[in-house]
């Protein structure tokens, strides 16, 4: 899979640096996402995952492998996997920011961890 192959990023994902020793992921979903039915968010979150996926696996066999785009990859389908079943049951305001917080300690932490569930 090429990357002009890749489907379209079913969110945008911002970083930003509110404090030195916090991060925050804001991710939004995009305006043709939160116009799909459910069934066609959920393939579409699959197939964005599947993508991701495979983009790993072309760093990971890279001769120069970038353990830091690696790390980023596997946050974002970890992330991405944790939104399904609140896609699925129709329980998440698309049209709202997503914040994921992090700490000084999120440096291989799960993202379980570094979830801010407010």
């Amino acid at each position: 899979m090429s990357a002009s192959t890749y489907p379209p990023a079913p969110f945008t994902i911002s970083v930003h640096d509110p404090k030195p020793s916090l991060r925050e992921l804001h991710l939004r979903f995009t305006p043709e996402f939160q116009q799909m039915p459910v069934e066609q968010r959920m393939a579409s979150m699959r197939a964005y995952i599947e993508s991701m996926l495979a983009q790993a696996k072309e760093i990971s066999t890279r001769t120069t492998n970038d353990e830091g785009a690696q790390r980023g990859l596997m946050m974002v389908i970890e992330l991405t996997e944790q939104l399904l079943p609140h896609i699925q049951s129709d329980s998440m305001p698309l049209h709202e920011t997503l914040i994921v917080e992090m700490g000084e300690g999120a440096n291989g932490s799960s993202l379980d961890e570094l979830l801010d569930l407010r």
